[in-house]
């Protein structure tokens, strides 16, 4: 598989803040529907560049392991909604679940499926509707994938180019590949 960021076209920070604010107003419109925790799919995509071939590949096994989970947990999916903009690829999954444990669930496949690192996966509590932070599970932030500091903190401050992320990003991918040969 031939693994490219590149193709697709590139978005301005003012179209990504958009599309951000709009997935918090779905996301708003479908607690109020469902009154049930959401899950928020997005992927970790640097760059301008955020819709592409390996964006794609990636959103698609996020959704996967996502749906396996669930399944595998007895929980219901009671709206699934997807999104692919230029902005990016996104889902807003709606779970009858205590919001606590699609948390813990959702950590799991993030730190345990080979390709969780590059996935976003967010859990919009019904009652706050504020995404349930990984701090409240004693976890650590997660680590950059190019030297091991804090990714927030590597990101804020771009220690790392575009292109070094995106190797990285490759190896996992042909890694993860490789094994499901």
């Amino acid at each position: 598989m031939l693994i490219n960021f590149h193709d697709g076209l590139p978005v301005s920070l003012e179209q990504v803040l958009l599309a951000k604010e709009q997935r918090v107003q779905n996301q708003q419109t479908v607690i109020a529907q469902y009154q049930a925790p959401i899950i928020s799919l997005t992927l970790v995509i640097p760059g301008p560049v955020k819709k592409s071939p390996a964006a794609k590949f990636l959103f698609d096994q996020a959704l996967n392991a996502i749906h396996q989970t669930l399944l595998a947990n007895d929980l219901p999916i009671v709206y699934e909604q997807h999104e692919e903009a230029i902005t990016g690829f996104e889902a807003i999954i709606a779970v009858t679940c205590i919001a606590t444990k699609l948390k813990q669930l959702c950590i799991e496949i993030e730190h345990n499926h080979p390709l969780g690192r590059l996935w976003d996966i967010d859990i919009i509590d019904p009652v706050t509707q504020m995404s349930i932070p990984r701090t409240g599970f004693e976890l650590k932030p997660r680590k950059c994938l190019i030297c091991g500091d804090n990714a927030k903190a590597c990101g804020r401050g771009r220690r790392h180019s575009v292109v070094e992320i995106f190797e990285e990003m490759k190896k996992i991918i042909n890694n993860y590949n490789a094994k499901q040969i």
